[in-house]
């Protein structure tokens, strides 16, 4: 019996070669968006961690109409690889569509996610917030602000990676403040040092 095109676009997922992966999500969300992105969500729960993987790029690549789906998805499971999992897609929307603003409900269920009581979503709910970018400021501040030293430090990064000349402020704002963390005030002046460098290096405009 014929398999459904869908199906085949599955089977090309599951693929080991990461060109034939991206070629099956890229299809899916072109011809198939209403039936695929279920079906990736439920791929979430995948013990294939490859496959996983592939589910979560998958994913990432639908774009705006991945965010709704994934916030009732990560608020309502109790398992700790599949809210992994939607956080690490939320990352991927992002870094595939930067600009692209986060709904309410979204931002919620990030936020949400960093009180996992998984430090893997914990930790993945920040490292997405990084790339979520400006929309995300408030709450990496609140992070770094925190008193979970290996988030604020994860945190600290995430803030390096924004292009905005007020994270380089409040990073300055936070190195003064005397209840901050050994390891943070490492970990800002660290970052402060390479965004510093990375200026230096842009071409100057007249």
């Amino acid at each position: 019996m014929d398999m459904e095109p869908l199906d085949l676009l599955f089977e090309d997922l599951a693929h080991p070669n990461p060109y034939i992966q991206n070629q099956a999500f890229t299809a899916m969300v072109r011809d198939w968006p209403q039936q695929a992105l279920p079906r990736l969500l439920g791929l979430l729960a995948q013990p294939d961690i490859s496959l996983r993987r592939a589910s979560v790029r998958g994913i990432g690549a639908f774009g705006a109409a991945a965010l709704l789906p994934l916030a009732d998805l990560l608020q309502a499971s109790t398992d700790s690889t599949i809210r992994a999992s939607c956080v690490k897609a939320y990352a991927q929307v992002a870094s595939n569509k930067p600009g692209i603003q986060f709904p309410e409900a979204a931002m919620q269920a990030i936020e949400e996610a960093l009180s996992d009581p998984s430090p893997v979503v914990a930790v993945a709910a920040v490292m997405a917030l990084g790339q979520v970018g400006q929309q995300a400021l408030p709450l990496l501040l609140n992070v770094v602000n925190g008193d979970n030293p290996a988030q604020a430090v994860a945190a600290v990064n995430a803030l390096a990676q924004i292009d905005d000349p007020a994270v380089v402020q409040s990073l300055r704002d936070l190195q003064q403040q005397p209840q901050v963390d050994r390891y943070v005030l490492e970990s800002l002046e660290s970052a402060l040092s390479r965004m510093s460098d990375l200026r230096a290096r842009q071409p100057q405009s007249r």
